[in-house]
């Protein structure tokens, strides 16, 4: 599952083998440990992280009265799942299930257009 979810690949490893998360690539959202069901996944400052289910990750909302439509939030997603749609200038997630739960987008908007609540 963390292979699947990692919006930067930076995890190798493969069925009962030891998976391994590159650092020079990681971006640090925490999805590989929201959905290993073994806990496997320690922090950088030794801490477990630990299973949750996708009902409770985080997605991004953005609201047009705010937004400068700067497109910073798309050009930001290591999922590459939000867009700028042609009908609205106001970004938009492509698929919410893909969505990794970084906070990148929300991160670097300095509109505070972006705020984050639960998926369902």
């Amino acid at each position: 599952m963390c292979l699947s979810i990692c919006p930067v690949k930076a995890i190798s490893g493969g069925p009962g083998r030891l998976h391994v998360i590159d650092a020079d690539y990681c971006i640090g959202c925490g999805a590989c440990a929201r959905v290993c069901n073994s806990s496997s996944v320690i922090d950088q400052n030794g801490n477990i992280l630990t299973h949750e289910s996708k009902k409770h990750w985080m997605i991004p909302h953005f609201d047009a009265s705010k937004c400068s439509f700067c497109g910073k939030c798309y050009e930001m997603c290591p999922a590459g799942i939000i867009t700028r749609p042609f009908s609205s200038k106001v970004p938009e997630l492509t698929n919410s299930k893909l969505c990794a739960s970084c906070h990148w987008c929300e991160k670097v908007c300095v509109f505070n257009a972006i705020t984050f609540s639960p998926a369902s």
